[in-house]
């Protein structure tokens, strides 16, 4: 493995790392939260949406200070290494059926 091909693997490595953190923490917090609101919290709104909505407040100003274009694009990759963690994931649970 070249030096480029091993950087390549180190920046996959902590940009997955960090997107499980985020991922779990998030989440967790969202359930949380979403547990314990009282039923009347929000009345006439959708309780999970207003949580979303908080939660986007409190990334703003992150998107802001590295700007709307970094910001989809940091979105794209998300959603390009969720799809091919599934696709992949799909592929060995073929496989693995198959060879059986």
């Amino acid at each position: 493995m070249n030096s480029s091909e091993q950087q390549g693997n180190e920046a996959a490595q902590a940009f997955v790392e960090e997107l499980l953190r985020t991922a779990f923490s998030l989440g967790g917090a969202y359930v949380s939260l979403l547990e314990d609101l009282p039923e009347d919290a929000f009345p006439g709104e959708d309780p999970a949406a207003v949580l979303i909505d908080m939660f986007a407040g409190s990334c703003r100003p992150a998107v802001l200070a590295v700007g709307e274009a970094e910001c989809r694009v940091a979105t794209a990759l998300i959603g390009a290494v969720r799809d091919r963690v599934l696709e992949d994931l799909r592929v060995a649970a073929q496989l693995a059926a198959r060879d059986r």
